[in-house]
Formats: C-alpha cells, sequence, structure tokens
C-alpha cells in the first residue's frame, strides 16, 4: 500500500496542507491559528490513515530530528517516572519525542549516554546526572548538543538548570524533628559521590551543628539511595548500637531509604515514631501510603520535568544566547505520622 501523506491527510481533515504542516510542525510566524477543532480533525485524519511522522526526513530539512533525551539515575525510583512524564507532556506538545535512558546510578553508565549523545541521536538532552563534570558539558557545547541539567550537579557548567534548595528542605525537616523534641538525629545517607547524596549529608551536618546538637560517628548510616538492601543494612546497623546510644529519630537522604528503614524497625519490634521517627526526601507517591505514612520534603516533580523541557525546547529552536538561567522550584514539608 502507498504510504500516506500530509496531502491524504489534509484531504480527510478539510483543511489546507499548510495548515497539516503547522500542527505537525508546531510553529507559526505571528499570524496562523488552528483552533482545537481544526487539530482533533487532524489528528483524527492521522490515525485514521496510519500517517507517521517521517523523523529522518524533517531532520534533513531542518537539522533537527524533534527528539529529546532524558537521562535519569535509576527509573526503579517513582521520582524520575513522573519527572520524565512532565518533560514528555511539554515535549508532545511542542512536537517533539522523547528518549529515556537509564545510567543505573553509575558513572559508567552516563559516559555510555555522552557517547551515545555525541553522535547527535538528539536535538536536546536533560540530564539527572550524577557523576557528569563541567568539561563533559563543554563537550556536549561544543558539539552543538543542547543540555539541561536536574539538580545541584551541573551549577556553573554553562547550561539552564532546574533545582531545589536542598539545604534549605533538610533544614525544614531537621526543624520539624527538634520541635517534636528530638535532638538525638541518625543519618542515613545517600551515595556521598552522588551530588544529592553529599549536598543533603552536609546540609544535614550543618543543620545539626548550628542547633548545638551531637553528631555521633556511629549515627550515620552510609547508604546508597537504593530500595535492594537496605532494610538488611538498617537492621544490622541498629542491632549493633548499645541500647543507651541509640538514637531517637532517622533522616534517611530519599524517600525509599526511609521507607525500608521503617520496614527495618518495624521486623525489630520497634514502633514508629513512638520508638524512633523516619522522614525522607522527595514525598514519592508511595510515601502517603506505607504505614505509618512518611514524613518527608518534596516539590512537583512533574513540573520539574516540564520546566526542564521548556527551556531546552527553547534553546533548540530559538537558539537563544542568554546566559544561563536557573529555574528554582519550591518545596513543602509533608508532616504525616512517621514523626
Amino acid at each position: 500500500m502507498k504510504r500516506p501523506t500530509q496531502e491524504d491527510v489534509a484531504r480527510l481533515s478539510g483543511v489546507s496542507r499548510a495548515t497539516v504542516s503547522y500542527v505537525l510542525n508546531g510553529r507559526t510566524d505571528g499570524t496562523i491559528r488552528v483552533s482545537d477543532e481544526t487539530r482533533r480533525r487532524i489528528n483524527d485524519a492521522m490515525r485514521e490513515l496510519g500517517y507517521r511522522v517521517n523523523l529522518n526526513a524533517r531532520g534533513l530539512k531542518t537539522d533537527r530530528r524533534q527528539l529529546i533525551a532524558v537521562l535519569v539515575p535509576d527509573l526503579g525510583n517513582p521520582f524520575y517516572p513522573i519527572l520524565i512524564k512532565g518533560a514528555q507532556t511539554e515535549a508532545h506538545a511542542r512536537g517533539y519525542r522523547v528518549l529515556v535512558s537509564d545510567s543505573f546510578s553509575s558513572e559508567e553508565g552516563e559516559r555510555d549516554f555522552m557517547d551515545t549523545a555525541l553522535d547527535r541521536i538528539a536535538d536536546g538532552l536533560i540530564l539527572a546526572a550524577s557523576y557528569l563534570e563541567s568539561s563533559d558539558i563543554k563537550i556536549l557545547l561544543e558539539s552543538g548538543v543542547f543540555s539541561v541539567g536536574i539538580g545541584p550537579r551541573l551549577d556553573g557548567t554553562g547550561i539552564d538548570r532546574v533545582s531545589i534548595d536542598q539545604q534549605a528542605a533538610v533544614r525544614s525537616l531537621l526543624q520539624h524533628l527538634t520541635a517534636r523534641g528530638h535532638s538525638r538525629i541518625a543519618h542515613l545517607t545517600g551515595d556521598r559521590r552522588n551530588i544529592n547524596g553529599s549536598v543533603r549529608y552536609d546540609a544535614f551536618l550543618a543543620e545539626m551543628k548550628a542547633n548545638g546538637l551531637p553528631v555521633e560517628k556511629s549515627w550515620i548510616v552510609e547508604g546508597d539511595f537504593l530500595r535492594e538492601g537496605t532494610a538488611r543494612r538498617i537492621e544490622d546497623w541498629f542491632c549493633a548500637l548499645p541500647a543507651n546510644g541509640r538514637p531517637t529519630a532517622l533522616f534517611a537522604a530519599n524517600d525509599l531509604m526511609a521507607i525500608e528503614a521503617i520496614k527495618a524497625f518495624q521486623r525489630l519490634g520497634l514502633r514508629v515514631p513512638e520508638d524512633i521517627a523516619v522522614c525522607g526526601f522527595d514525598n514519592i507517591p508511595e510515601a502517603a501510603y506505607v504505614e505509618p505514612p512518611l514524613t518527608t520534603v518534596g516539590h512537583d516533580v512533574e513540573e520539574m520535568g516540564r520546566v526542564a523541557a521548556r527551556l531546552l525546547i527553547d534553546r533548540i529552536e530559538e537558539e537563544r544566547v542568554e546566559p544561563p538561567e536557573l529555574v528554582k522550584l519550591p518545596f513543602e514539608l509533608f508532616v504525616r505520622q512517621s514523626t
């Protein structure tokens, strides 16, 4: 069968080929307006005919593939699928598709992604990176690959970034715990080679020091941001502490580990929060449904993805030369029954 064309779509939907082209490319000279009803008819015609955009042909004409790639460290963490959903929502509205890559929280995974990105498979990148350096971003920029960073890692690299004030977020959690009477507070860290783990650990130490609270070396539990192995790590750590040297609260560097810590304490016969309070970071959906529900801090992750995609596509399409933009999203403390 003959492959359907834009002319076929225009004929079936009762509009001009120029209108079909505009809807597919999402561009206007400022005078063209297309109603929602017309867009609906064009989309219905495309589905009926089985019409698909030829991204290779489009790329030859525009030097673009209408594709952006998103790098995340762990698709098993619900935080990142929500981020990707936001990026996809914005990208699809602008006529772009989204390719997702999971680095498996490894430097090797991020380097592999870099090598692929330099082959110009995508017009731009959204980077939730833990190990990339300024030199990596310089290579991307010199190669004409636009990028947007998520979080604090790529600060000062010359690209747009979307983040929250993680230090202030940690401070709000610890202030909540101290207001509840806790002074013996432990910290389950993330991987401290990861910028998020490092920032949250440093913020924990700074806030404890600012309040004159003790930081016992035995109350720092080395974690890795992952669900697997965390419960056993917490059980072994807590059981090794002397009965009179145990903390009354635990701050975990993300919600996945906090939830596993709650399970571990419960298996040990402890009550949360009566015997030990637990709080996390990120406010993933699961946090509201674990028993007891988890106190945590978070922000609109889907909006973070949308903002990142908007900044990236604006760079791609406008080729802006303005200084890089930092968008800081507000965070919120979610007080629940775990504290």
